[in-house]
C-alpha cells in the first residue's frame, strides 16, 4: 500500500507550494526556500520524538549531509528555472527526475523496475506534458525546442539531474535510520546550508519574519508531513514509483483552481492530460 503514502505526499506538497506561492508575494525566492526547510523541523522534530530515535552509524551522517546539500543545490536550481522559464514548460523538463529515478535507483540501490511499471511511469509522464503544454497553450514540441533556446529550461535539467540523488539519498538515510529521523536531520544540514544565501541576499526580510510566522509554520507543516509520507514510501516501494504517483499533484493543484477560484475554461485544456496521467498511476499500482 505504499501508493497511499505517495498521494498522501503530493496532497501535502499541493498545500504547501499554495502557501509557498503566497509568501512569494512578500518574500523573496531565498528566504521563502529557508522557511521551507527550517520551520519543517520543528514538525520533523516532534514526529521522531514521539516514534522514538534510532541510532545511527557515521555512514548515516555522511548520506545525511549530502541530502542536505543536494536539497539546497537543487532547490535553488528549481527557482532559478521558475525565474527565467515558463513554469509549466519548467514542470514539464523537471519531471524528468522520474525516468532518471528509475535508472540511478537501480543502479545504487538496487531497486526493480518491472516492465509494466516503467511503462505506467512513460504513461504518466506523457500525461504531465500534455497537462502542462495544453494548458500553457503550446505545442508538444515546444518544451524540448525551449531546452535547446531557454536558460530556464537549462537550470530545470539541472534541477532534475540534482533533484535525483537527493530523493535517492534521502531513501537511503531512511533505510539507515528511519523516514522521520532522516527528515529531520536531512533538513537540519538544509537549513543551515541554506541560510548564508539567506545572509547575503535577503538578510532585509529578517525583522520581518516574525509578521509571517503563521504562514511559515503552516508551510512547514505540510513540508514536514509530505516529506514523511515521501519518505515512508521510499522505503516500501522504489522511489521512481513513488515520485510517479505524487504527479497527481499536479491535476489537483489544476483542480482546485476550477472548483474554487473559478478556472472553469481550464477544463477543456486539461481532461485529456488528467486522463492520461491517471491511466499511468493505476498501471503503476497495479503492477506493484
Amino acid at each position: 500500500m505504499w501508493w497511499i503514502f505517495s498521494i498522501a505526499s503530493a496532497l501535502c506538497q499541493v498545500g504547501r507550494n499554495a502557501v509557498m506561492k503566497n509568501l512569494g508575494h512578500s518574500l523573496d525566492e531565498y528566504i521563502n526556500v529557508w522557511g521551507r526547510f527550517f520551520f519543517l523541523l520543528p514538525f520533523a522534530l516532534a514526529a521522531s520524538w514521539i516514534v522514538g530515535f534510532p541510532r545511527v552509524g557515521v555512514d548515516y551522517w555522511i548520506y545525511s549531509f549530502l541530502a542536505g546539500f543536494s536539497q539546497v543545490f537543487s532547490t535553488l536550481l528549481l527557482s532559478k528555472s521558475f525565474k527565467y522559464g515558463e513554469i509549466s514548460v519548467t514542470v514539464t523538463i523537471w519531471k524528468l527526475q522520474v525516468v532518471l529515478l528509475a535508472v540511478f535507483g537501480i543502479i545504487f540501490l538496487g531497486e526493480t523496475i518491472t516492465l509494466v511499471g516503467f511503462a505506467g511511469i512513460l504513461v504518466s509522464l506523457f500525461g504531465v506534458y500534455l497537462l502542462n503544454v495544453r494548458e500553457a497553450r503550446l505545442s508538444l514540441a515546444e518544451p524540448i525546442l525551449l531546452l535547446v533556446r531557454e536558460r530556464g529550461m537549462r537550470f530545470a535539467l539541472l534541477s532534475a539531474l540534482t533533484i535525483t540523488p537527493t530523493i535517492l539519498l534521502f531513501k537511503k538515510t531512511a533505510l539507515l535510520g528511519d523516514p522521520y529521523f532522516c527528515t529531520l536531520t536531512n533538513y537540519v544540514f538544509a537549513s543551515l546550508l541554506s541560510f548564508p544565501l539567506v545572509i547575503k541576499n535577503s538578510a532585509r526580510y529578517l525583522p520581518v519574519l516574525p509578521r509571517y510566522l503563521g504562514p511559515f509554520l503552516a508551510m512547514g507543516l505540510f513540508a514536514a508531513t509530505s516529506t514523511i509520507f515521501g519518505t515512508i514510501g521510499y522505503t516500501r516501494a522504489a522511489a521512481a514509483y513513488v515520485e510517479a504517483v505524487k504527479q497527481i499533484e499536479i491535476p489537483v493543484t489544476l483542480l482546485v483552481g476550477v472548483l474554487f477560484f473559478n478556472e472553469r475554461e481550464q477544463v477543456q485544456t486539461i481532461w485529456l492530460g488528467c486522463l492520461v496521467l491517471m491511466t499511468g498511476l493505476l498501471i503503476l499500482i497495479f503492477s506493484s
